[in-house]
């Protein structure tokens, strides 16, 4: 049975992990109700470019991180120097990247873009760029409390960039309403102050110097994570690419902002798995070997009940909370897809046991070559239906990639997959997708009837097949609190 201080730890990881999202969504309503439809899909395009040179600045450091450290956290002056040399070789590494920026991201953007979306390289492109450089290096240095197990100053660092975030941002938003320059001023600002807040934090833990034998075992197994890293972010935002030449501002404008909302589930999604995956690194190393033994099972059984229901929750109350703080009915348009979209994010679900897998056993290359199989696949199906079907052919691209891509993972990884369990992996997401695909066709218009349908028969199913764990969770809990 897993621990209530586990519990305890997993909410300050997952809490504290989707904090900075919680942010975005948070300022969401006041960017639909401050902005025009125009400047509000501009200003998407811009997040959207922060976050690709935020994986551009990090080379996906933070994601192969804990390898090293599990394997040297006993020395703690190891540590300090894998600290070092980390932050060292990323500060160089940005600076190149920004000084390339400055001769290539202006043309580039000139041919992306044209002049009803106007999104130009300068002052917001090259603002939005240094934002991704300062938010890299943050997501790298938060990277060592979790495999520190240090919930609590994980939980504090990105409390501040929280709380950063929405200052400035709505203030540079209600001084200057219906302008893109206080939601990019505000980012920026936000990421120097968690840099300077973040080194105050974790300079006990770092020395200076750099040892080119970590930097070395970085590049040589985060490059391909860097490339799955970059097909992840086509995956979520190639289709707004496709759809600006197909659809008009304003649809777009409303899916855009159905999509951002469910961006929050995706934190929260790697907040768990960042709750779990120290736990399962391990008990795979203890065994010696990558298994899905009943000890493992117990933490990948919580985190994909856990998903599954925060989804499904989700999913219901997102059009009354978005009717209750948004005034303009443009944004309303995309309701009928919520339930198809928050399939696509318990399909995603699935990914995580075989991502924890790969990266364990250090076959980065291989997860990285199935996805981008995926990734070109979803961008040619993207070129040809969109143009004729619109958004309803972007979710359903989004459906169909997130289940092949779980196909070539378990086939890929059939040996370690033995022990796993049918019925409550699989079985429950697939029914779920199945049940809304069914729902939206028969029930297209009345979007809550098929959200309120889609809760009630799968939280009944949920309780059905997960009955045994959840109520030992409820007797545990009971005997804490009453002991």
């Amino acid at each position: 049975m897993i621990k209530v201080s586990f519990i305890k730890e997993s909410l300050l990881f997952t809490i504290g992990n989707a904090l900075p999202i919680t942010a975005s969504v948070i300022l969401l309503p006041f960017y639909a109700n401050y902005l025009d439809t125009v400047n509000y899909i501009t200003l998407s395009f811009y997040i959207g470019i922060s976050l690709l040179f935020q994986i551009l600045f990090s080379f996906s450091f933070e994601q192969y991180y804990g390898v090293i450290y599990t394997e040297i956290k006993q020395d703690t002056n190891k540590v300090k120097v894998l600290n070092g040399s980390v932050f060292i070789y990323l500060i160089l590494h940005g600076l190149l990247i920004m000084l390339l920026s400055i001769f290539f991201a202006k043309p580039l953007l000139s041919i992306i873009f044209q002049e009803d979306i106007p999104v130009v390289f300068y002052p917001y492109g090259l603002l939005s760029i240094v934002t991704g450089f300062f938010n890299a290096l943050f997501k790298v240095s938060i990277s060592h409390f979790i495999y520190a197990q240090k919930p609590n100053v994980f939980f504090f660092s990105n409390g501040i960039n929280f709380l950063a975030t929405i200052t400035f941002s709505l203030t540079g938003l209600l001084l200057i309403p219906n302008s893109l320059s206080g939601p990019i001023y505000g980012r920026f600002l936000s990421g120097l102050v968690i840099v300077f807040f973040n080194y105050i934090i974790i300079q006990q833990n770092v020395r200076w110097a750099i040892e080119w034998a970590y930097i070395k075992e970085l590049l040589s197994k985060t490059w391909s994570l860097f490339v799955y890293a970059i097909v992840m972010w086509l995956t979520s935002n190639a289709d707004r690419y496709f759809l600006k030449n197909y659809v008009n501002v304003h649809e777009l404008a409303s899916y855009d902002l159905i999509m951002k909302c469910f961006i929050g589930i995706e934190f929260i999604q790697n907040g768990l798995s960042m709750a779990i995956i120290s736990k399962i690194f391990n008990i795979w190393k203890n065994e010696n070997k990558i298994t899905f033994s009943s000890q493992a099972n117990k933490y990948f059984n919580g985190f994909i009940i856990s998903n599954i229901t925060a989804i499904l929750i989700f999913v219901f109350l997102l059009p009354f909370f978005i009717q209750l703080i948004i005034e303009d009915h443009t944004y309303y348009a995309s309701f009928k897809y919520t339930a198809l979209i928050g399939s696509v994010y318990i399909l995603r679900v699935l990914s995580y046991p075989y991502y924890f897998s790969f990266l364990y056993s250090k076959k980065t290359l291989r997860m990285f070559a199935l996805n981008a199989m995926i990734v070109v696949l979803q961008i040619l199906l993207s070129y040809i239906y969109i143009s004729q079907y619109g958004l309803i052919a972007a979710i359903f691209i989004h459906i169909l990639t997130k289940i092949l891509i779980v196909v070539f993972y378990q086939y890929y990884h059939l040996n370690n997959f033995q022990n796993h369990q049918i019925i409550q992996w699989f079985g429950i997401p697939v029914f779920i997708t199945i049940l809304s695909i069914l729902l939206f066709y028969y029930f297209k218009e009345n979007y809550l009837f098929t959200n309120l349908s889609l809760f009630t028969i799968s939280f009944i199913l949920i309780f059905l097949v997960y009955k045994n764990e959840l109520k030992l969770l409820y007797q545990t809990l009971l005997s804490k609190i009453f002991k």
